[in-house]
Parts: structure tokens; C-alpha cells; sequence
């Protein structure tokens, strides 16, 4: 071998530069081709508002806030899990929407400090950010910590081939550990020195809402669309690994967390990569409700085998928790992880919740119904009032049962409340919508008549003519829309007029964190919003304008 001559101070500075790398332990060096860090397999894509709970070996947990809208600790948000528009018919009965309440355990005061809770009226839970990776499990399961240079890409690959009872083994272990020596980082209920926060398995209602995007999403799109609403030329390779129909290249295995982008509410992988397991038995969906026979168990998201099908989160799928050959375990199913906690813990809940129920029912009543007292309050004087046992009792037999039925009413006139709410804005924005077409082809008909006074070629005429005729049929077809469209939106403000000052306060209230983002759309739904409640006011206490005074209002405030 033949060495060049070189001169003597690069010479020294070439043979430094070999000593510093040999010198470097081997994790320092360059990341070798497959390798991870440690960030990599817990949170590779940092973002505003991650909360990270701590786990051995140097390693956290990514989780997202999920915010549920309430009223109340004894109020809850309907959810509507599952899709109407499934892959075939004969899944109908699997995958049909059904009514799922959701709300959840925590309030703003039982939060830590450091968990960033969006302002407004909801309750909460917290949310993995990612599916766990196996780093994450063996780290937990085991005990073992990796040398950093023994770290894979597989170690950033979200956990498999494992069972949901190793799921669940998992959450207990990661729970005791986070209580023997990181207790301040979980949630505690507030002045309840006994009952924290844990980890668990999501239920499939929590699972689908935090996947469609939780508080981030429009409440119409996570009730209505098949996925969470996509970007403007985006498509769902961009969200999730799956197999689309006709693809040149197909995943064989999942791949890394975080591989993909985040929805609305910061979570990777909902869709495809592993499918998920829930806390949920599985059943059936028929008639709007859940069959009464508890199956296996729910698994959501499906994974990189699936079509574009069986990864929209609506899609329903049962998992057996044993086969013929054991306990089930596959290696495209893995789990992510909620924090959620108890619904009757001690300190001040306790009187919370019963405040909650004494209040519950009490708008049941139209508010013009001159009673002196309410059937309840009728009824604890007749109880307060009996000596008789046998009388007592039956009383208060009867008693709860009338409770119940006005809860039920009440929250029936909530809904319709709700209801309401949403129809006038939409109409607003449908006469506006008249009005503005309206308006466009009266300036087209204005343009032709002026053309046909000019024009002296007889066909040019003729056609004009007849674009006129067409036209003023349009804008009677147009006035016939304004006038009924106006003159329901009419009624429904005044409909809105009767129902009890809190509750429709609390629908606009509702509808207002609805339409909160700071897009076009959002801030006309607002604008929209602004006007019917002013004219649902009006109703209420003096009578609506003029149907041409209404129409200026609507036609007038418009999104600018």
C-alpha cells in the first residue's frame, strides 16, 4: 500500500478526528440503517398539547386530551358509533350506527396542572397518541431496558401478537408502576385523597369518538361522515397504512408509530396499521341499539391487511378471546391506551352528583304551567307528611318513578332544544342562499333586456325572449322558496320562544363550541347563530318583525 505524503497539520487534525470516532461509545455515532431512539418508539412527532406520562427506562406515554361536551356530571353527549353505509349489506347488522352516550370522568379541577384542557363546558379523558410500541410493552412486561444501541426498527413498531388479556395485564402493570413512583403525573379527583386516575383499554365509544377527531372534529361530521374530514387534496394513504385497491406497493407489516399524519385531535395510526383492541364485548347492531348477547371482543381501525373498508372508524369487528388453539393473539393487532378514572369517587362528588340529581327533571314542565308546586315537590310533602310505613314506601316508589320519567322529558326537550338550534341557523343560511341565486339571475335578466332593446337581428331576439321567459319562471320558482323558506324559519323561532329560557340558552350555548374554529365556514355558522337567537329573544319577549324586516336581517348579515 502506498501512502501519499501529506503536509504535517492536516495530517494531525485527520488522525484526531479517527481517534474522537473511535473513542465514541456506539450509540453516538451515526444511527445505523433500521435503527431507532428512544423518542422514535414513544413519540416521534412532537406536537403542542402532548401530554407525556413517564414509563421505565427513560421512555413515556403520548397521550392526547379528550374533551366531551356535558352539561353536567349527570349529562351525557349521544354518540352514534358505527357507519349507515357499510361495505356491503350483509354488514348491516354488524356496523348500522346505534346510540352510545359518552361522557367521561374528570372535570377541569382533577386535572394536573400541566394537562392543557380546552376552555368551555366539557368533561375528560386522555387518549394514547400512538398505538403502544413494543418498546413501550416490554418495557412495562418485563422490566428489561435496551441499550440504546440495541434499539430496531421493530422497536418503534407498535406492539403484537399478543392477547387482550396481555392488553389488559399491561395497563394494570403500567398503572402500579406509575403509582409506586410517578403517583402526581396520573389525574386525582379533587379533595379525594383516595381515588386517582388509571389506565385502561378504551371503550369502543371512546375509541371512535377520539379516532373521528374528538372535540377537534364538527359534531354533524363525527355523527354523519364515514371518516374525519380530510384537507383539501389530501387522501387516506396520508392517514393511514392500509391496502388501497390497485396499489403498487403493499405494507407486510405494520410500520412504525407516527408513521402517517395525525387527526384532528393529534392521534396517529386510528386507522390501519394494527387494529385495536377495545375494553367492549362485541354485539350486534340492530334497530339502533346493541343485540343483548356479548360476544367476543371489539376490535377498531382494522390494520395493514385491511381495504379502505375495514379502516374507516365506524367499522365494526369481533375478536374471539379464545380459538380452538388457545388464546387469540395476531400479529396485526395491537391496542392504544386511554386514562380515565371512576364516576363516584369521594372529596366534593359526592354532593355534586346529588345537587346533579335534584336538579335533574326540573325544566320538564312548559313554562307556562301555573302550578303552585311541581308533582315532586307534591309528593315529599305528602311523604314528609304520612306516618304509614306502607304509605311511605309506596310513595316513594312512586315518587322515583316520576323522577325518572321527568329526567327522561327533560332530556327529550334538550334534544329538541338542540334541534331547533341547528335548523334555524341552517335556514338562515338556506334563504340567504335563495336570496343570493335570486338576486344573480335577476342581474342576468336585467343584462338580456337591455341586449334585446338593442339587438335588431330577429333570431338574437327570439332567443333572448325565450332566456327571459325561462328566467322569470326561475325567479317566481325563487320567490315561492324565499316565501316558504321564510315563513318556516318563522315558525321555528317562535317554536324556539316556548321552550324554557335555560334550555334553549344552553343549546346556543352548545351550538357556540360547535362552531368554534377560525375557518370561513365556522364564522358564518356564528354569524348565523347571532341572528336566530336575537330573533328567537324576540319571540320570546315582544314578537318576531316583519317577515320583510326578517328577510332585510338575514339577507343583510352576511359572512364577510
Amino acid at each position: 500500500m502506498i501512502f501519499k505524503p501529506c503536509h504535517a497539520l492536516p495530517c494531525i487534525l485527520l488522525l484526531c478526528a479517527c481517534a474522537l470516532c473511535l473513542c465514541q461509545p456506539a450509540h453516538a455515532a451515526l444511527k445505523a440503517k433500521g435503527s431507532t431512539s428512544l423518542e422514535e418508539s414513544y413519540n416521534p412527532v412532537p406536537a403542542e398539547g402532548d401530554i407525556l406520562l413517564p414509563m421505565p427506562c427513560g421512555l413515556s406515554m403520548a397521550l392526547r386530551l379528550t374533551a366531551v361536551p356535558a352539561r353536567g356530571l349527570l349529562w351525557d353527549m349521544n354518540t352514534r358509533p358505527g357507519r349507515d353505509d357499510g361495505s356491503s349489506p350483509e354488514r348491516a347488522y354488524y356496523d348500522k350506527r346505534f346510540n352510545a352516550p359518552l361522557s367521561a370522568p374528570f372535570t377541569r379541577a382533577d386535572l394536573p396542572d400541566s394537562w392543557q384542557a380546552p376552555a368551555g363546558e366539557y368533561y375528560f379523558y386522555a387518549t394514547g397518541k400512538y398505538e403502544i410500541s413494543t418498546l413501550q410493552y416490554e418495557a412495562i412486561m418485563t422490566g428489561q431496558c435496551p441499550a440504546p444501541d440495541a434499539l430496531t426498527e421493530d422497536s418503534a413498531r407498535p406492539i403484537s401478537a399478543i392477547s387482550w388479556f396481555d392488553a389488559v395485564s399491561f395497563t394494570e402493570k403500567y398503572t402500579a408502576w406509575l403509582l409506586e413512583n410517578h403517583p402526581e403525573a396520573l389525574p386525582h379527583f379533587h379533595a379525594d385523597e383516595l381515588n386517582v386516575g388509571f389506565i385502561r383499554l378504551p371503550t369502543e365509544a371512546e375509541w371512535e369518538y377520539a379516532a373521528r377527531g374528538g372535540q377537534n372534529s364538527q359534531p354533524n361530521q363525527i355523527l354523519q361522515e364515514d371518516f374525519f374530514a380530510l384537507p383539501e387534496g389530501e387522501n387516506l394513504s396520508n392517514y393511514a397504512v392500509f391496502r388501497p385497491e390497485g396499489a403498487a406497493h403493499i405494507e407486510d407489516k405494520a410500520l412504525r408509530i407516527g408513521s402517517r399524519k395525525p387527526n384532528p385531535l393529534g392521534l396517529y395510526d386510528t386507522a390501519g396499521n394494527v387494529a385495536e383492541m377495545t375494553l367492549d364485548a362485541f354485539r350486534f347492531s340492530v334497530g339502533g341499539r346493541l343485540h343483548g348477547s356479548a360476544g367476543g371482543f371489539v376490535k377498531k381501525g382494522g390494520s395493514f391487511f385491511s381495504g379502505e373498508a375495514a379502516i374507516m372508524p365506524g367499522r365494526r369487528e369481533e375478536a374471539p378471546f379464545f380459538q380452538n388453539n388457545g388464546v387469540l393473539k395476531s400479529r396485526d393487532m395491537g391496542f392504544r391506551i386511554v386514562v380515565a378514572g371512576i364516576n363516584t369517587p369521594g372529596g366534593e362528588r359526592p354532593q355534586q352528583l346529588h345537587a346533579a340529581w335534584e336538579k335533574a327533571g326540573q325544566w320538564a314542565q312548559a313554562p307556562q304551567q301555573d302550578a303552585a308546586a311541581s308533582p315532586l315537590e307534591e309528593l315529599d310533602r305528602l311523604i314528609a307528611s304520612t306516618s304509614n310505613d306502607e304509605q311511605k314506601q309506596n310513595l316513594q316508589k312512586l315518587r322515583a318513578q316520576l323522577k325518572d320519567s321527568t329526567v327522561a322529558q327533560e332530556r327529550q326537550k334538550q334534544y329538541e332544544a338542540q334541534s331547533l338550534v341547528m335548523t334555524g341557523m341552517y335556514m338562515i343560511e338556506s334563504i340567504r342562499n335563495y336570496h343570493s341565486r335570486r338576486t344573480a339571475l335577476q342581474g342576468q335578466i336585467n343584462i338580456w333586456k337591455a341586449d334585446k332593446a338593442k339587438t335588431k337581428n330577429a333570431a338574437e331576439k327570439k332567443q333572448l325572449a325565450s332566456n327571459l321567459q325561462t328566467a322569470q319562471r326561475g325567479i317566481s320558482m325563487f320567490d315561492t322558496s324565499l316565501n316558504e323558506s321564510l315563513a318556516f324559519y318563522r315558525a321555528k323561532a317562535t317554536e324556539a320562544g316556548q321552550i324554557a329560557a335555560p334550555l334553549l340558552l344552553q343549546a346556543f350555548s352548545e351550538a357556540e363550541q360547535q362552531f368554534k374554529h377560525d375557518d370561513p365556514f365556522n364564522e358564518n355558522m356564528r354569524l348565523n347563530l347571532a341572528l336566530f337567537k336575537e330573533h328567537c329573544t324576540l319571540a320570546q319577549k315582544q314578537g318576531l318583525p316583519t317577515k320583510a324586516g326578517m328577510m332585510d336581517a338575514i339577507t343583510k348579515r352576511r359572512f364577510k
